[in-house]
């Protein structure tokens, strides 16, 4: 039976009480004013601002660190070891991890099956290891991280690996693939027969394994709360299970698009950039391979999904006559251009469940009501993706290809396979943002943090207490100034009517212990937005993390290079 206890530190207490009786005071001279009231506006902003304090204060009472679920494991192991016949050793990385009390819950089964798993399937015999040129004694990693608004974490075993032509064989045994349509099916894909239920490649039924459940409710109970299941293997090498959960259920960054006349929220941790082709460039934008529609982006050519047709909407309008959005997404290895009608305003909604009747469209994750009063449900972009028939691909490789091959690819729908691993480097799979805190250093930072790229007329950088505030879309953004750019202006008041100046903001989302918060960046200049490669994180002499940026050595803004792993997961790569 799961634990409905918490334990919460009283200082979290005091300052959510604290800020319960700034709520009450504010909403007592809310009640006392008017909306013509001269200080209206003031007491908006202050509203908004203790509102956001005590979601995040509620946001840390509710965070637990992963290693309390760890800290049943190794006597799991030890035991199961013994009823295997096998020899292994346990091992934790970012035990400190915060997640939210109720996806600590949520998760706990599936993370037990994926460790049981590992030891009686991945982890060799002792004298099978010794022959194999490995040590009697394997080892099992148990690996959490935050990454984008999402935790991770990773079961990785050192073991044998998955052998996909047993697994093929196994669906073709079953009627789950043809002969025909497996010679086909990537590495990837095969080892996805792995999730369907009742399969199992076990060549005997025990009190451990071979019935056919288990991986299955894995993966079910992970997209259940919105999370997401993934495997990698390397025969002879081992296995890595992935689950990447979001930090918590309750309320959720999302940015809201029109389509065919209706409201949808995109989760934010799904998005990588916005695109905007105006109606001059809408009919030469798309091009088309077949059937395929894609779109240019950067030299690589993006599958694009038209959200209207696939919800089978009416159009309300001519894209072709009015141009349209792009929203870059991705989930679970898929990237892909959502094109819509129209965006609407960033909100941070609160997520409902979804009826039975809703579930069973396997479209949305859940709904939401927004600030408008209006009713909106929120997409699963993985689902999306697949309901779409785009698959996952291997971008380290594809970017490696040329744009025929990656035509080619995206045609015929195919995953491009790494034949070698690289150890010293991780390939960013995301664009990065190139920029200027000072003149001749440049930074960067994961394109997917970054919101928008404002221009803003330095007349509307007001300051509080001392500090640059900018009122974005209905709240108050702190802006971060290290480049020292609003210096000057912080002794001056400014007027309106004054030089129409104009100064650079990054609006950035900062994933934490505590959510996801917005915050505005002041950069001297944007140089560029390109790919990158993450150098090993403990280079010597720095203290900072490096990427590799059209081979320069860039380094990654201090407050975002927190928040990438510490030890990244080595990238597949083509090597020649």
């Amino acid at each position: 039976m799961p634990d409905k206890s918490l334990r919460i530190d009283v200082e979290v207490l005091n300052r959510m009480m604290n800020l319960v009786g700034e709520l009450v005071l504010t909403r007592n001279q809310i009640l006392q004013s008017t909306l013509n009231s001269q200080n209206f506006p003031d007491l908006s902003r202050r509203l908004d601002s203790v509102t956001a304090e005590l979601r995040e204060s509620v946001m840390e009472a509710r965070m637990q660190p992963v290693g309390h679920l760890f800290s049943k494991f190794p006597r799991m192991v030890r035991d199961l070891g013994r009823t295997c016949g096998r020899q292994v050793r346990i091992e934790f990385e970012g035990q400190e991890t915060g997640l939210d009390k109720s996806l600590l819950e949520a998760i706990r089964d599936p993370l037990t099956h994926a460790v049981r798993n590992s030891v009686d399937h991945g982890i060799e015999s002792p004298e099978d290891r010794i022959l194999a040129g490995k040590p009697a004694e394997g080892v099992l990693r148990l690996r959490a991280f935050h990454q984008s608004g999402w935790v991770v974490i990773e079961v990785i075993d050192d073991g044998a690996g998955i052998s996909t032509e047993r697994v093929l064989a196994k669906a073709i045994e079953r009627g789950l693939a043809t002969p025909e349509k497996a010679s086909s099916l990537s590495e990837r894909e095969i080892l996805q027969f792995l999730f369907v239920a009742g399969f199992s490649t076990a060549n005997q039924v025990t009190n451990v394994s071979g019935r056919g459940v288990g991986m299955d409710v894995v993966r079910a109970n992970v997209e259940k709360v919105g999370g997401s299941v993934d495997l990698e293997s390397r025969l002879g090498f081992g296995t890595t299970l992935r689950l990447r959960v979001p930090l918590t259920l309750a309320i959720v960054p999302a940015l809201v698009v029109r389509s065919g006349g209706a409201s949808f929220a995109l989760p934010q941790n799904a998005l990588v950039e916005l695109i905007y082709v105006p109606q001059r460039d809408a009919q030469s934008a798309i091009e088309k391979i077949g059937a395929a529609e894609l779109y240019r982006l950067r030299e690589r050519l993006l599958p694009l999904v038209w959200l209207d047709r696939l919800m089978e909407l009416k159009p309300q309008t001519d894209a072709m006559q009015q141009g349209f959005y792009i929203a870059v997404v991705e989930s679970e290895g898929r990237r892909f251009g959502l094109v819509v009608d129209d965006l609407m305003a960033p909100e941070e909604i609160v997520v409902k469940p979804l009826s039975a009747a809703l579930r069973q469209i396997g479209m949305f994750s859940g709904a939401t009501v927004l600030g408008n009063g209006l009713l909106a449900l929120i997409l699963d972009v993985a689902a999306a993706g697949a309901r779409a028939g785009v698959r996952p691909m291997a971008e380290a490789a594809n970017s490696s290809a040329t744009n025929a091959q990656a035509a080619q690819a995206l045609v015929q729908q195919a995953q491009i396979q790494p034949s070698r691993i690289q150890q010293t480097q991780i390939e960013i799979d995301r664009s990065m943002v190139i920029f200027e805190l000072r003149a001749g250093q440049p930074m960067a930072i994961p394109l997917s943090l970054v919101e928008r790229i404002e221009s803003v007329p330095i007349s509307q950088v007001e300051f509080a207490g001392g500090k640059a505030v900018l009122q974005y879309r209905s709240e108050v953004l702190p802006l971060e100034d290290d480049g020292e750019l609003l210096r000057p202006l912080a002794t001056r008041s400014l007027d309106t009517t004054e030089s129409q100046e104009v100064v650079t903001i990054l609006i950035c989302l900062r994933p934490g212990t505590h959510g996801i918060r917005r915050t505005g960046m002041v950069v001297r200049q944007v140089l560029d937005i390109t790919a990158g490669t993450l150098l090993a994180e403990y280079t010597a002499g720095f203290d900072s993390r490096l990427a590799m940026v059209k081979d320069r050595v860039t380094t990654v803004h201090r407050d975002f290079a927190k928040n990438l792993p510490a030890h990244p997961t080595t990238a597949l790569q083509e090597v020649a």
